[in-house]
């Protein structure tokens, strides 16, 4: 049916045409009896060339198809307010990213248990991950490049095209970084969609290998499908859900509160109300779904009080828990002799790669400080209505992954990009699991394109620590034979900044000057125990509802050592088969 006009009511509203989204519309409108409206304040972007070709990364960044929200100053980060970007398009951010397709850690889906959410393990999600995804195995060339795989970690019929692009072939670098990474102990690892990341490799991309196509949820989910009669997009931004008079009964007990619609806006400025006649389903991202239960009555009551907003339902959980990473660069010049990659040799390192012998002693006395970091992720208690027990639960279920089941605790990306006259060797990295937590929230009643967003990066001190390590970590590598022969100088950020010989505290200005957000935030709605500061249960309901859910990365309560694109879709198609009843 493609783009509605306007309609008044659905079976089920999708309030975002995100990476999320779009799986659920797609899912849910297989059943021709069913109505599907999808709502998104984005457009189609299919003929956008900076959405379709994977070459152009980052050139959407700061255009329309960016929400470019702006992040708060960040006193550890060297002070500095940053811009967090966000696909604003049919696709969601799946259209602006960097298209890595690298699951997480099985341990770290299994954890997922023990926040309160029984029958959610990397066992229960791997045929999701796998329904998703339609692999196309590398060349000869890509294969000679470094690209590997298994069979038995891949699918190879979902609507997901996952692959290589074409521009990766085998070139002298290819050898030359495998043989630094293994003088560093460093393993290679045969399929880092395994479940176990740990070791360096090439990972697949969601791209068409053939056509050099990005592949985002629209070219997947959306597009195939678009003319279903009973599917169909409105363009608008949701504000909130809107509630029927009473709470749904059931034998004389009150259920919760159930949905009537959702209002949106309409880029006139006009409301409008669109009802629905079975579900709302939040797919607004780990950034928008929050505000929009604030802007409904749903969150901590402090914070609706004080923007006038009447209390449906106390949920203090939620905007928090944000994790949000900090990505940092290294450059060096480098002779014209290495080639280009092509291709980004991820590197996933455990505390014991960065840390050696030192590493029980810093597991002891990182632990002792988890009371300090979850008094700060709280804060006033008496304001935010959070507690630090069920924060310190957390972070030592976190520390736990860490340093007793040694998942994978830092990535580091090699790659090699030609220049004039010389090449620019780079390593960009950062910290997979930090301790710090943030928020999102919204700041006005009216402006839900403007929210507060504080991801407090390196307030816990231990962050910023590994950070420095994985740089280290990333420097060594271009300073190590075979490679180091052929790298000139440093050039980002330079030798009089960061010289190979570089301090404690010029690493620690250079990391917290240096700190941008990775784009990868999650956890602000999260799926976890009501008592923990869950905000949606083990069905994605939201507590205290009886027919409103949340699909999209806020619902994933702990940071993955992998990137989130490959878990939101495995996710959101679970979710789909939990709606429609079929979840076993």
């Amino acid at each position: 049916m493609g783009v509605c006009a306007s309609a008044l009511s659905a079976d089920y509203i999708i309030v975002g045409a995100g990476t999320s989204g779009l799986v659920v519309a797609n899912r849910l409108s297989e059943n021709p009896d069913v109505t599907v409206v999808v709502i998104e304040p984005g457009t189609d972007q299919r003929a956008n060339p900076n959405v379709t070709d994977p070459d152009n990364f980052q050139v959407p960044f700061g255009t329309e198809i960016d929400w470019s929200y702006d992040v708060v100053s960040q006193p550890d980060a060297g002070g500095q307010t940053f811009i967090l970007h966000q696909g604003k398009a049919w696709g969601g951010t799946s259209t602006i990213n960097g298209m890595t397709y690298i699951r997480g850690e099985s341990a770290q889906i299994d954890a997922w248990e023990k926040l309160g959410n029984p029958g959610w393990n990397w066992d229960s999600l791997f045929p999701y991950y796998i329904k998703s995804e339609n692999y196309t195995i590398p060349n000869k060339s890509q294969l000679a490049a470094g690209a590997t795989y298994h069979v038995d970690w891949h699918g190879f019929n979902g609507p997901l095209n996952t692959g290589y692009s074409p521009n990766l072939v085998n070139t002298s670098s290819a050898a030359l970084i495998t043989e630094t990474w293994q003088g560093l102990s460093l393993p290679h690892n045969p399929d880092l969609n395994s479940g176990h990341p740990h070791g360096f490799s090439i990972g697949p991309m969601t791209v068409d290998a053939e056509q050099n196509l990005r592949w985002d949820a629209a070219r997947a989910y959306y597009y195939p499908v678009e003319q279903r009669p009973n599917l169909s997009i409105v363009r608008g931004a949701v504000k909130r859900v809107v509630w029927k008079d009473r709470r749904n009964e059931n034998g004389g007990r009150k259920r919760g509160l159930e949905a009537k619609g959702v209002e949106y806006i309409t880029d006139n400025g006009k409301l409008h109300v669109l009802e629905a006649k079975k579900e709302v389903i939040l797919s607004a991202g780990s950034v928008r779904t929050p505000l929009i239960l604030e802007g409904s009555g749903i969150g901590n009551p402090s914070l609706l009080e004080s923007l006038g907003i009447e209390t449906k339902v106390a949920l203090p959980g939620v905007g928090e828990n944000f994790l949000e990473q900090t990505n940092h660069l290294l450059g060096f010049a480098a002779t014209t002799e290495i080639e280009p990659t092509w291709g980004g040799y991820h590197g996933f390192v455990t505390m014991q790669d960065l840390f050696g012998d030192v590493t029980p002693d810093l597991a002891a006395s990182t632990r002792a400080k988890i009371p300090q970091w979850a008094k700060v992720a709280v804060g006033d208690s008496a304001k935010t209505g959070l507690s630090t027990e069920p924060v310190e639960k957390l972070l030592r279920i976190q520390h736990d992954l860490l340093f007793k089941q040694k998942v994978a605790a830092a990535e580091i990306i090699i790659g090699v990009i030609p220049g004039d006259g010389v090449s620019l060797a780079g390593a960009t990295y950062w910290l997979l699991m930090p301790f710090s937590r943030g928020n999102v929230h919204l700041g006005s009643v009216d402006e839900i394109n403007d929210p507060i967003i504080d991801p407090r990066f390196f307030r816990a001190d231990f962050d910023l620590s590994a950070t420095v390590a994985t740089g280290r970590l990333g420097q060594k590598f271009w300073l190590s034979d075979p490679v180091s022969s052929l790298i000139l100088a440093p050039v980002l950020p330079g030798e009089d900044l960061l010289p190979n010989n570089a301090t404690d505290e010029q690493w620690d200005a250079f990391t917290r000057g240096s700190a941008v957000p990775n784009s990868h935030g999650l956890g602000s709605a999260s799926m976890m125990a009501r008592e923990l500061g869950g905000v949606v249960d083990l069905e994605l309901r939201v507590y205290g509802t009886t027919n409103v859910r949340v699909v999209d990365a806020s619902i994933i309560p702990m940071q993955i050592s992998g990137h989130l694109t490959a878990t939101i879709y495995a996710v959101a198609e679970r979710a789909s088969d939990i709606i429609k009843g079929t979840w076993n």
